[in-house]
């Protein structure tokens, strides 16, 4: 029985981020849950970004390894299955196929034509290879999924002046806020997410940058290319005291900023000067029950949708033209897929006809003991050139052309399903 893909995952479509956040896998554990995933499911692939949390696998009995890789995720975060399954989709077959292509074009992205995600696509399967979670169907899949986010990057204006989550979130400031041009800003997070904030910042010129690390020293190399002030986060109280806008992006499994910080910071404040929180973090940085302080005003990703649906009607044309991109993709991976069962169907198909020519070769050789050596070698020329002229067309429509069926039908003509 053919094997056949499957992707079992969330995103910000289906799930708030308070969801989200519970179910994300981080780097530095991503080793461990591979080896978990292919202890239950034999292989697979890990998708884990701000926006979802998507397990890929190839299984012959699809419904159950469905369920399983629920189970999985479920278990590894320790939560019930009950508790996950609302906000869970399941995709089967050219299904699975297209929503990786997709995802990885950046069209299914919170900000359509974002080119993280190909980046994050790429990382996923660079995972999954150390792991050894990974064998030649899903690597395949994943390598289609990249050249094809490539493919619709080069050739539609899919990913032109597309904005990143971190430009979105600045944007996003600046409609609730007004200009940052002049404004107090501090960026907590001094890594990959925290330098394209930083990033975004320049371009708005804001007016005094703090940037915010565990380790300073991080901040500093990010302070020094934009001017601005580091600190560790020992002194996160005093800044946000002196802030006018806070934007988070770190990659913390906990609350960075807590209640029990921003309250004495916002008491440090004058009356008339309102703190505004922008939570850009899956899992969050930011405790939600800051929102209850007076004063404090608290966004997250999710609130970015504004920006999504405005960056979405932009980029309407360009998407139709990845769209077709894709589904051409598509069939081309369908064919290598299909490629993949028409191996051992042809293997055993020359296999049996060697048996068939070793066979009436030896009997028609046992008729004609006295056949000089020389032309015993001439027979078994003729022979061996019959058998391969009369497999090379079936051999190549089989590899090349053939689809599910018609494998199906070369294993009932030539009665090889003894061999398989």
């Amino acid at each position: 029985m053919a094997s056949e893909i499957l992707v079992v995952g969330l995103n910000h479509n289906t799930a708030p981020v308070a969801v989200r956040e519970r179910v994300t896998f981080p780097k530095e554990g991503m080793e461990r849950a591979l080896t978990s995933l292919t202890e239950r499911v034999g292989e697979g692939v890990i998708l884990s970004t701000c926006n979802r949390t998507e397990v890929y696998c190839a299984s012959v009995d699809p419904a159950d390894a469905s369920d399983e890789v629920l189970r999985f995720i479920s278990d590894y975060h320790g939560l019930t299955p009950e508790a996950v399954s609302p906000y869970v989709y399941r995709h089967g077959g050219p299904e699975a196929v297209r929503h990786l292509f997709r995802v990885a074009a950046g069209l299914d992205s919170m900000i359509v034509g974002e080119s993280q995600i190909l980046g994050q696509v790429r990382e996923a399967l660079v995972a999954a290879s150390d792991a050894e979670s990974v064998r030649v169907s899903l690597a395949g899949l994943f390598h289609s999924a990249i050249r094809t986010g490539r493919k619709v990057r080069a050739e539609t204006d899919i990913g032109r002046n597309a904005l990143s989550i971190s430009y979105a979130g600045v944007q996003f400031a600046e409609r609730v806020v007004g200009r940052l041009a002049g404004r107090s800003v501090l960026l907590i997070g001094a890594g990959d997410a925290g330098r394209l904030v930083a990033r975004a910042l320049q371009t708005v010129g804001v007016g005094q940058l703090v940037i915010a690390n565990r380790t300073k020293s991080r901040a500093e190399e990010v302070a020094h290319d934009l001017a601005g002030k580091a600190i560790g986060f020992p002194e996160l109280e005093t800044a946000l005291g002196e802030s006018d806008i806070v934007l988070a992006a770190t990659d913390a499994p906990e609350y960075v900023v807590t209640e029990s910080l921003v309250r004495p910071a916002v008491d440090s404040r004058r009356h008339d000067r309102p703190l505004f929180l922008f939570d850009l973090a899956v899992p969050r940085d930011i405790d939600p029950s800051v929102s209850s302080i007076d004063g404090v005003h608290l966004y997250n990703i999710d609130d970015l949708s504004s920006i999504a649906e405005q960056n979405l009607e932009q980029r309407k044309r360009a998407a139709a033209a990845a769209e077709r991109i894709i589904e051409g993709e598509l069939d081309r991976f369908t064919a290598w897929w299909d490629s993949l069962d028409a191996a051992p169907i042809v293997r055993s198909m020359w296999q049996q006809a060697e048996e068939i020519r070793r066979r009436e070769l030896d009997r028609a050789l046992d008729r004609m003991k006295d056949l000089p050596p020389e032309q015993v070698e001439i027979v078994e020329a003729l022979t061996r050139s019959i058998v391969k002229k009369l497999l090379h067309d079936p051999t190549s429509f089989l590899k090349e052309r053939a689809d599910r069926s018609q494998l199906e039908s070369a294993e009932a003509m030539f009665k090889l399903w003894k061999d398989q």
